[in-house]
């Protein structure tokens, strides 16, 4: 039997009086504002053009404006994605309190302390209304990184829930990307070149208006980036083509085509001792690998390179269709197809092809003064396969043969919802239901066989409610019901039958989560304020359990986790200064449940391997600083100061220290923009001005860390027509 073992680190507190000094000095300063709003003119007239942070989210997507009543919504705008220094969507997440993203260029993202094993399949990533989520972790995951930032308008983030809307797997949250699909009602052409210590990015939009209802737009990007570790790299073409046609004042039809191709080669993980060792400078050692099996039948071998490869080719297709028959009448529609290949692993011949189709249907209906109910329809249709030699045998003569390792998987979504937000006076009274069947199956051949299907039926529902004291501010309370259903590798077991040892459905329960949220949001004088605290309970988490006696894996429902924090952030404008304050704080517990304890008392506490397991580790503290100075209408520069707090971990059994390489981290970024001219834009930065080094996330298993980015600078010129 293995001794549990697990990564863990050498804490480094964060000072909480530090916290407390930037929340309260904020809270007295903008309350002692508000108290002389009325004796300041001028104070007042600065009030009045002032809007909630979450305003800013547009009405494309008809389901987010009705979450916002009651939720908190994190909206990064085009402004703050483009001239940054950002390469892809995950250096912009990088920067948001509570979203933890691993650096090795193909990393998961983790919202709300979901952790490493869990965190890819409790997050929801749509990109233009589509989801984007990888159907299958296994054999290898992928990232999220489809589109070039420049062809990004917003990022929408929605902290934790959205189940009635978005079904499975919105533990963590959602996170919506909107490209400028939605923006072809005013088509520009722009050309962008821009140089950094990693590299370069050139992009290039061809847009025209051809008709007063018929538009085009064509784009064309190119990323060279160097990573971490020599000879390490991430190079990647995308190429797209839409259009919009207005049959109407009140009617549209969008449809794109886009291509992503992409090649890299990294390292993903390395143990603390080979950091110490060699830094930057490692080289994963060579590997000899079986690629054929000759004439005589003997093994052909080769001696291939340690770095993994990334390779990835992606085609995907969106209509989007919308429709205002009356003031409050609204449909819309979105319609997704995406087909390609991703290879993770050190060999290339190992591709795992996916494809996926669907669409989302909505009704949006307005009664009474102001209230809302929104109907939904959702299909999708996801698969997954990978297919190599895996590994090689004797036959009766001696002479090898290949043993073909097949992995399928399918998944059908259906889906319908209900989402009413009842408005009346000062109160918002939001009550939704979804119900979803998901019908998974798989296909798996190897050293173990097997397939079967499973058909999962689920429930989410929401209640929440909102208190409008005054025109800017409002205090909410909100519960949802929710659920994750098993992933790729989750939905099969290792069982054995009439003595085989073979794959057959999990037996294990959807993961269902209880989450509540209390929130304030509010204007005061100059400031905007937005809090919320929240905990989510999970009795059934679903975890992957590796069983060290029998050499079985298996999915089973062994443990509790709770988890609960805040979020806060506050946003002014004083003259040519705009000033951000946010902040994240989290915490987690895992135990084991009854039917956990009593799989210990039968089998023994050692028998779970945990470096295999998984484990829940994020870190407690993360906080953004930022401050933006416009010196002229032609010419602004802003500073940003990001804390990263070290981690901690859920379950005490998946502890290890990892001889504290792993701690909290201070950052700070500058970028300037500069308009010389109309048309042309100019502007550059530094990100990790003072050089830190740090290890970014550590993920599940081995004893394994990511290091994070060095200091990069960066110089660029956009110039848009």
């Amino acid at each position: 039997m293995k001794n549990i073992s697990s990564v863990g680190n050498n804490m480094v507190k964060f000072k909480p009086s530090f916290i407390c000094f930037i929340i309260l000095s904020t809270l007295s300063f903008t309350t002692h504002a508000a108290n002389k709003e009325l004796e300041s003119p001028q104070l007042q007239e600065t009030t009045d053009a002032i809007e909630l942070q979450d305003s800013y989210a547009r009405p494309d997507y008809v389901e987010i404006e009705r979450l916002r009543d009651t939720k908190q919504i994190i909206v990064i705008s085009k402004e703050d994605i483009q001239g940054k220094g950002n390469r892809t969507i995950s250096d912009v997440l990088k920067s948001v309190p509570g979203i933890s993203v691993d650096t090795s260029g193909q990393g998961n993202i983790d919202l709300r302390g979901q952790g490493a094993e869990t965190s890819q399949r409790n997050l929801q990533v749509l990109l233009d209304g589509a989801p984007i989520t990888t159907l299958a972790n296994h054999p290898y995951t992928t990232n999220y990184d489809i589109i070039p930032v420049e062809q990004l308008e917003r990022i929408e983030i929605i902290p934790g829930g959205g189940s009635v809307i978005y079904g499975s797997g919105t533990a963590g949250g959602v996170i919506n990307i909107t490209s400028n699909l939605r923006s072809m009602a005013n088509p520009k052409t722009s050309v962008l070149s821009e140089w950094n210590s990693e590299g370069y990015r050139l992009n290039a939009n061809l847009g025209a208006r051809v008709s007063d209802t018929f538009s085009i737009l064509g784009t064309a990007s190119k990323l060279n980036r160097d990573l971490y570790y020599k000879d390490t790299y991430r190079n990647s073409e995308y190429y797209s083509l839409g259009g919009r046609w207005d049959l109407t004042p009140d009617q549209s039809l969008m449809l794109r085509g886009s291509h992503l191709t992409e090649s890299s080669q990294y390292v993903k993980t390395l143990t603390s001792r080979n950091i110490k060792k060699y830094g930057k400078d490692y080289v994963p050692p060579d590997k000899t690998v079986t690629v054929g099996i000759d004439e005589n039948g003997k093994l052909i071998k080769k001696t291939i390179s340690g770095y993994l490869i990334g390779d990835r080719e992606v085609d995907s297709y969106n209509l989007s269709y919308q429709n205002a028959f009356t003031e409050k009448l609204n449909f819309a529609t979105d319609v997704f197809y995406t087909d390609g290949f991703y290879t993770n692993n050190a060999n290339w011949e190992q591709k795992v092809n996916q494809k996926s189709h669907g669409t989302k249907i909505k009704l949006d209906i307005g009664y009474l003064d102001d209230s809302n109910l929104l109907f939904g329809v959702d299909y999708a249709k996801q698969k997954a396969s990978i297919h190599y030699i895996g590994s090689y045998k004797k036959d009766s003569k001696g002479r090898y043969y290949g043993v073909p390792h097949n992995f399928d998987y399918d998944k059908t979504t259906k889906a319908i919802y209900a989402l009413n937000s009842l408005k009346s006076d000062q109160f918002v009274f939001t009550q939704g239901l979804r119900r979803e069947l998901s019908e998974w199956s798989f296909d798996k051949s190897g050293t173990v066989n097997g397939s079967g299907t499973s058909d999962r039926w689920n429930t989410a529902a929401e209640l929440s409610l909102a208190y409008l004291y005054r025109d800017t501010g409002r205090i909410y309370g909100r519960y949802e019901r929710g659920y994750t259903l098993p992933d790729g590798l989750q939905i099969s077991d290792q069982s054995v039958v009439n003595g085989e040892k073979i794959y057959t459905p999990t037996k294990a329960e959807d993961e269902k989560y209880d989450l509540f949220e209390v929130g304030l949001r509010d204007k005061l004088a100059f400031s905007t304020i937005n809090i919320t605290f929240w905990t989510s309970n999970t009795n059934n988490q679903l975890n992957r359990i590796y069983l060290t006696s029998v050499n079985d894996a298996k999915t089973m429902n062994l443990l509790k986790t709770r988890r609960w924090g805040a979020d806060v952030d506050f946003q002014q404008t004083l003259g040519n200064f705009t000033f951000q304050e946010s902040y994240s704080w989290l915490r987690g517990r895992s135990d084991y449940n009854n039917h956990g304890r009593q799989f210990l008392e039968e089998n023994g506490k050692n028998t779970i391997d945990y470096t295999k397991s998984g484990l829940t580790k994020v870190p407690e503290h993360s906080v953004k600083l930022k401050v933006k100075y416009d010196f002229t209408d032609d010419l602004s520069g802003d500073i940003q100061y990001t804390y990263y707090g070290s981690y901690n971990n859920f379950l005490s059994d998946a502890n290890k220290e990892e001889d504290g390489v792993v701690k909290s981290r201070e950052l700070i970024d500058l970028s300037v923009r500069y308009a010389p001219i109309e048309h042309i834009e100019l502007y550059g930065g530094v990100t990790n001005l003072m050089n830190k080094t740090y290890y970014d996330y550590v993920t599940a298993g081995y004893g394994s860390l990511i290091p994070g980015n060095e200091r990069s600078f960066f110089a660029g010129i956009k110039a848009t027509y």
